[in-house]
C-alpha cells in the first residue's frame, strides 16, 4: 500500500482527491494539511511515500515547504499547478527544487479530476516504486554497453534531438548548462502544456552557455541553440532552400501527446541519417520509440538515460526493448558523451 499526504488550502479539493486516490485500493491518504508548515510536520511524523503539494497556501507556501522538506525529509513530491504563466514559473521552480512531477488543478469540476485519476495513480505508482525492484540483468547490460562504447570514434553531428517527460526538467539541468556553445542545433520535446515550456526554456537559458528558447514556427536552425517544443503544439523539422526550419503547428495528439517525441523524431529521420544524435530521457510511456527506430535504422546514434537515474524508466525502456538505443548512461555522463561524439574537447 502506498501512503500519501495531501497539502492544499481547499477542503473540497483535499477530500475529492483523497476519495479519487483511495478508490484505487493501492493508495491510502495518511494525512491532509492546509498549509506548508502543517505539511512539513505531517511528513516528519507520518513518513509517507509521496506528498501532493499545492504551491499557493497561507502561512507558508508550497515552495518554502518543499525546500525544507527536500533538505530534511526528502521524498517524492507532486505539486499542484494551474494553466497560467505565473503558475508555470512556480511549477518549474518546484521541479528544480526536487519535485518529481506536477498535477494540473481541475478547472472543470470533480468530474475532470476523476477523468485523470488513472494517469495520476499510474504516475504515483511508477515514482514511488522506482528502485524497489532492481533489475540486475539490466544493470549488467548497461555496464557492458558502456565498456563496449569506449572505442567508438567521434562523428559528424549536424543535429541533436531529445525527448523527455516526467523528470525531464531535472534531467535537462544536468545536460544543457554544460554544453559547448559550438554544439549542433538541439530540438527537444518535453511533455508540458502551453505556458510551461516558455518558463522552462527561460529558466534553462539562464545558466547555459548555449541559447535556450521556446521554438517558433519558421525559425532556421542555428548551432549553439536549443529549441524547446511549444506546449500544446506539434513540432517538426522541414527542409527549405534557406536551410532547415522548424514547423510549429497542429494541436492534435500523436502517440498520446502534444508535443510528441515521435512526431519530431520521425521528421529528423526524414532529413538526417548518421549525422544525427538522439537522446531519450526519463518519462512514462512509449512516446519516442517509433521515431527512434526510424532514426536508428537510418544510422543515427541513440543515447538512453539509464534506469538508475530516471525518475520514470518508461520511454527509455521502451526504446531500448525495441532495439533503438545504442547505449544507456547515467544522466551525469550524457553531456560528456555528447561532447565526445561531436569531437568537442572539454
Amino acid at each position: 500500500m502506498i501512503t500519501a499526504i495531501i497539502a492544499d488550502d481547499s477542503p473540497l479539493l483535499r477530500q475529492v482527491l483523497k476519495d479519487v486516490l483511495e478508490k484505487s485500493k493501492e493508495i491510502i491518504i495518511v494525512g491532509m494539511a492546509l498549509n506548508g508548515k502543517a505539511a512539513i510536520e505531517l511528513v516528519k511524523s507520518k513518513k509517507p511515500d509521496i506528498l501532493i503539494l499545492d504551491c499557493e497556501m497561507p502561512i507558508m507556501n508550497g515552495l518554502e515547504a518543499l525546500k525544507i522538506i527536500m533538505e530534511e525529509t526528502p521524498l517524492p513530491v507532486f505539486v499542484f499547478s494551474t494553466l497560467t504563466s505565473k503558475s508555470s514559473i512556480t511549477t518549474i521552480k518546484a521541479l528544480e527544487l526536487g519535485a518529481v512531477d506536477y498535477l494540473l488543478k481541475p478547472t472543470g469540476g470533480i468530474e475532470e479530476l476523476e477523468l485523470i485519476s488513472s494517469e495520476l495513480i499510474l504516475k504515483i505508482k511508477h515514482v514511488v516504486r522506482k528502485g524497489l525492484n532492481k533489475n540486475i540483468h539490466n544493470l549488467k547490460k548497461i555496464s557492458t554497453n558502456i565498456i563496449a562504447n569506449q572505442n567508438l570514434k567521434s562523428r559528424k553531428i549536424d543535429i541533436i534531438t531529445i525527448g523527455s517527460s516526467t523528470g525531464g526538467v531535472q534531467a535537462s539541468s544536468k545536460i544543457i548548462p554544460f554544453l559547448n556553445e559550438k554544439i549542433a542545433p538541439i530540438v527537444w520535446v518535453q511533455h508540458m502544456p502551453e505556458h510551461f515550456t516558455l518558463s522552462f526554456a527561460k529558466r534553462l537559458d539562464g545558466p547555459s552557455k548555449i541559447n535556450v528558447k521556446e521554438a517558433e514556427n519558421g525559425e532556421i536552425l542555428k548551432s549553439g541553440t536549443c529549441y524547446i517544443a511549444k506546449g500544446g503544439h506539434q513540432m517538426k523539422i522541414i527542409k527549405t532552400p534557406s536551410g532547415f526550419k522548424l514547423q510549429v503547428m497542429g494541436t492534435e495528439k500523436i502517440s498520446g501527446h502534444c508535443p510528441s517525441c515521435d512526431y519530431l523524431f520521425e521528421s529528423v529521420a526524414e532529413h538526417f541519417s548518421s549525422n544525427a544524435l538522439a537522446l531519450i530521457l526519463t518519462g512514462m510511456g512509449e512516446d519516442g520509440t517509433k521515431g527512434l527506430v526510424q532514426l536508428h535504422n537510418k544510422g543515427a546514434y541513440v543515447i538512453g538515460q539509464n534506469e538508475k537515474t530516471c525518475t520514470v524508466y518508461g520511454m527509455p525502456k521502451s526504446a531500448f526493448k525495441a532495439g533503438a538505443v545504442d547505449i544507456e548512461l547515467d544522466i551525469d555522463q550524457i553531456q560528456h558523451e555528447i561532447h565526445r561524439l561531436c569531437g568537442i574537447k572539454e
